[in-house]
């Protein structure tokens, strides 16, 4: 805005960075056909089509109603409310990543409906032509809407081509690419393929995004596709960040300011409708309330995509410049607010939860927990509750049956439990923040309850519940960091399962093993640093007295098994006495103390040797022990001092 012909002047010519825009949105559609794939379309089908088409054909019906109030045509109008329409992909899910809760059902529901309008850009950007003022400006012969079928029908038969001959050739090429093991050639090729599409799709009268997204997609359906989009992401960063520039060149400060109250009209327009259409349609979808709230509100801007369509509109003259400024300044202005608008959500789950605890909103009939006497499950007893069906709840459902140990699951995904049903699963669907759900799931007799799901909200939320109504129930929480233990054991888990310092316990348990330090020893101390709640890992961790500074306690035992342990390499001369020997003949471990952690041979080096390994002349071996324990070792290597089966000394 600033840099722009409507503000200093710096850059009056737009079209100079035009071109980079113009393979900034390229780049843009391309990257998202790679993260969909063929899979995750079919996947997202359900939601998607309810909270992602439906709104966007009804703001369409509204554009089209109210065009003529606004001095537009029909079709102006049509365009508007698609521009309206598109919620942000990127604010919504940088909020949700950075809450931890992309995995929770209100996350997942967002990332379907607003990766599935990014998707629809495309369709949108085919009808563009045939929406600008006269309604058929760029028709050719056809008329009426008979030019935008047939503009459909030829994409149609565009993509279907482009699909099956890329499916077939693409794999073959990249893997044919990717054997030159240049990652220049790949990353060229990669390009090459993106704007290729986009030419071949601009020549048969189709948008240049259009034929991007169809090389993204083609992509995402071969092995080579997450390598792809990393190399690619740079540039598409870089590219599109001009895209925006040229965004705001576009903005013109005199324009808003001669009509703010239409500007103000718009943004609250679309912060009111967008809520209520989005939302409806999640409910009618099977959402809970509380899911449908939370869901609508993190999508209530106009998005990234808005922009592009706009820009892509601008060059087919569908909007007056006055009506464009007032929708551009309103995108703007519903993206600065939305961290406001997030902000006042949890608020509004008192509200949402309270309905579904009277009874104002019930799942569908399949998905209803049974009430006693209604022929459902007989209840159970001495059992375990888990809730989240995802890895971590799935696995300890299939061991629990292994055992026979009585459980029973608790899911938010209806989909998931529908499939799980269809499995055999003992699977039901509701909250675990719900005092009377797990009233119905026996938690008064059941012997624990394992939080197995990824939304800490939620978690936090249902451990203070169930403490609460259960004061005898056993609380298992499974949680992804360090910071969230000392919350949850304050709400009341027994036990708080952090996943990234289990990864950490588990790496250097390995590691002090192969050093020798006894596996017992190695489990007593994992052990008291689950019961001193992981303050090893804090930066704060607590010291005892004689330890040194920010020397964790719960290790301070394991410097004895190491404090007087050294790491000698020994090499076999040509009279070496174990040459031609098995380590599992030499038996050093038990015979000598130290412990054999790699051997060197002709350069290449064997880490944690196999027992059967023969030793031959020129042989390097790395070994740990404490001094005497080594020259044990080294003695028995050079002049055989073992101890036979016979008893008797070589």
């Amino acid at each position: 805005m600033l840099l722009g012909p409507h503000g200093l002047s710096l850059v009056s010519d737009i079209e100079r960075i035009e071109i980079f825009a113009e393979v900034g949105v390229m780049l843009l559609l391309f990257t998202v056909g790679i993260e969909f794939s063929l899979a995750i379309i079919r996947r997202l089908m359900g939601t998607a089509f309810l909270g992602g088409l439906i709104p966007i054909a009804i703001w369409g019906l509204l554009g089209y109603l109210a065009a003529p109030a606004i001095g537009l045509e029909h079709g102006q109008g049509v365009f508007a409310g698609f521009l309206l329409s598109l919620s942000s992909t990127v604010i919504p899910l940088k909020a949700l990543a950075d809450a931890g809760q992309v995995d929770s059902p209100h996350g997942r529901a967002v990332t379907a409906v607003a990766v599935f309008q990014d998707l629809l850009v495309v369709p949108m950007m085919l009808l563009t032509p045939f929406l600008a003022a006269g309604g058929v400006a760029a028709a050719g012969d056809g008329s009426g809407w008979t030019a935008p079928v047939l503009a459909l029908l030829k994409a149609g038969i565009v993509i279907a081509g482009v699909l099956v001959v890329a499916l077939w050739v693409v794999p073959r090429v990249l893997a044919s690419l990717t054997a030159l093991r240049s990652r220049e050639v790949f990353i060229i090729s990669v390009f090459l393929l993106c704007i290729g599409t986009a030419w071949i799709t601009s020549e048969v009268g189709l948008s240049l995004a259009l034929g991007a997204f169809l090389a993204g997609l083609v992509v995402s359906e071969s092995e080579y596709g997450h390598q792809a989009l990393a190399d690619v992401m740079p540039f598409r960063d870089s590219l599109t960040s001009l895209f925006f520039v040229s965004v705001g060149m576009l903005i013109d400060p005199a324009v808003i300011l001669s009509m703010p109250f239409g500007v103000l009209a718009a943004v609250a327009v679309v912060v009111l409708i967008k809520p209520i259409l989005i939302g409806g349609m999640l409910l009618v979808s099977g959402r809970r309330p509380t899911t449908a709230v939370q869901s609508a509100f993190l999508l209530a801007q106009v998005g990234e995509f808005s922009l592009v369509l706009m820009r892509f509109g601008t060059g087919h003259e569908v909007l007056p410049g006055a009506v464009g400024q007032v929708i551009l300044s309103a995108a703007v202005l519903t993206m600065i607010i939305t961290p406001l608008i997030l902000a006042i959500v949890p608020r509004l789950e008192p509200y949402t939860r309270s309905w579904e605890e009277r009874g104002w909103w019930r799942p569908s009939r399949d998905l209803r927990i049974p009430a006693e006497g209604d022929g459902g499950a007989p209840r159970l007893a001495n059992h375990v509750i888990i809730v989240g069906y995802g890895f971590n709840g799935r696995n300890l459902a299939r061991v629990l049956k292994e055992i026979e140990i009585p459980y029973v699951v608790l899911e938010m995904n209806s989909q998931t439990v529908r499939a799980a049903r269809a499995e055999g699963e003992s699977i039901l669907y509701g909250d675990a923040a719900s005092a009377g759900i797990l009233e119905r799931l026996g938690a008064r007799e059941a012997r624990a309850m394992v939080l197995a799901i990824s939304d800490p909200v939620s978690t936090r939320r249902a451990v203070a519940v169930a403490r609460r109504e259960f004061p005898a129930l056993h609380i298992i929480v499974r949680t992804r960091y360090l910071m969230e233990v000392d919350e949850l054991y304050r709400l009341g888990a027994q036990v708080v399962i952090p996943e990234e310092v289990e990864t950490s316990m588990e790496i250097f348990a390995r590691v002090l093993e192969h050093y020798g330090v006894p596996r017992d020893a190695l489990v007593k101390h994992a052990r008291r640093i689950r019961t001193e709640r992981y303050e090893v890992f804090r930066p704060e961790g607590r010291q005892s007295p004689g330890q040194k500074k920010d020397e964790p306690e719960a290790l301070a035992g394991l410097k004895s098994y190491l404090s007087a342990a050294e790491v000698q390499i020994c090499s076999l001369p040509p009279r070496a006495a174990a040459a031609g020997r098995t380590l599992r003949e030499l038996d050093m471990r038990r015979r000598t103390g130290s412990t054999v952690l790699a051997v060197m041979r002709d350069g290449s080096l064997t880490p944690a040797p196999p027992a059967d390994m023969r030793l031959e002349v020129g042989d390097s071996l790395v070994m740990v022990g404490k001094p005497d324990q080594i020259g044990s070792a080294i003695a028995m290597l050079m002049e055989g001092a073992w101890d036979d089966p016979g008893g008797e000394r070589a």
